[in-house]
């Protein structure tokens, strides 16, 4: 996999604090990375150093093999980003504001900005005012001037922030597509774990400054669960059901009200709860609902990381 981003061994102090602890991560062409951590985690401040807006103390970050510390022009010509809110000019439309910003990058012309307008989903709004567009229209338009110069790294830092549930789905769409069918580096940050979740391929945890872990979604998911599954079983006569499941430890079943509440192997459930149903209803034990218990999502692996590690602020 080609790597668009490699950041090695960061560290960042302001005045005689530490803010950064040796950050370590890599995010590939054709990926969303999810970069998550809490509010005060240190997030923004890794994006800034990559960006170029904040000097890095120790280590070296590479965008697409050139070092922004030894190699900045050619390194931040690779890149795109949002950091917090787009600027735009509000009295322009937004092709206008595409065309100021285009001034400032070689190559650019009218082809290449209607292409990114195409991307992004603005081409019907394109000639408006920014005045007039919405929250996340003004996002998508910050999306396209950041595609302008064909980056192989696109950077958006808390892009869903103030969107509604429709403008943070048209982003996630188009971020998708951007990286899997345009073969583009995506890297967000974001603490909205249920919308990082649908969205990244991998994703990064950093807590107090410190790179946690980075795993896919479904490995850091998967890592997480249970070896056991709780059922809760909805029975005629929960005390009867209880005493006929013999194959079940004492400590995996106990009743609550009219339901039965059963612990089972996670790797043969669902041949273990298919034939504990069999032996209630051939004892005449009717069974109402069988519900398993949600398996964990990402936010609560996310939780249950930064209460493991001293919360949220950096230190």
């Amino acid at each position: 996999m080609e790597t668009a981003l490699k950041i090695e061994h960061l560290n960042k102090y302001f005045g005689k604090r530490q803010i950064l602890h040796d950050i370590c991560m890599e995010v590939y062409a054709g990926e969303v990375f999810g970069f998550l951590g809490p509010n005060g985690a240190g997030k923004t401040t890794t994006i800034k150093i990559v960006v170029g807006l904040l000097r890095l103390d120790e280590g070296d970050v590479q965008i697409h093999g050139h070092s922004v510390t030894k190699n900045y022009e050619d390194a931040m010509a690779c890149v795109g980003g949002i950091v917090e809110n787009p600027e735009l000019y509000k009295y322009m439309t937004g092709r206008e504001n595409l065309r100021q910003y285009a001034r400032m990058r070689k190559g650019v012309d009218e082809a290449r900005i209607d292409e990114v307008v195409k991307l992004v989903g603005l081409s019907n709004r394109i000639d408006d005012k920014v005045s007039k567009y919405s929250l996340g229209m003004r996002q998508r338009l910050g999306v396209a001037q950041a595609l302008l110069h064909h980056p192989k790294l696109l950077i958006l830092d808390e892009p869903t922030n103030g969107l509604d549930p429709a403008g943070i789905k048209e982003l996630r769409d188009i971020l998708k597509n951007l990286a899997h069918k345009e073969n583009i580096a995506v890297l967000v940050s974001s603490h909205l774990m249920s919308e990082m979740e649908m969205m990244c391929d991998r994703v990064g945890v950093i807590v107090g400054g410190k790179m946690l872990d980075v795993r896919t979604t479904a490995e850091m998911i998967s890592a997480a669960q249970d070896t056991s599954i709780r059922y809760t079983v909805k029975v005629s006569d929960p005390a009867r059901a209880a005493e006929l499941l013999t194959q079940l430890p004492e400590n995996a079943k106990q009743t609550e009200g009219d339901e039965l509440v059963l612990r089972i192997e996670t790797d043969k459930a669902d041949e273990i709860i298919s034939g504990i149903i069999e032996t209630l209803v051939s004892n005449r034990i009717r069974v109402m609902t069988c519900i398993p218990e949600q398996t964990k999502r990402l936010e609560d692996v996310f939780i249950a990381m930064t209460q493991e590690n001293g919360g949220a602020q950096i230190g």
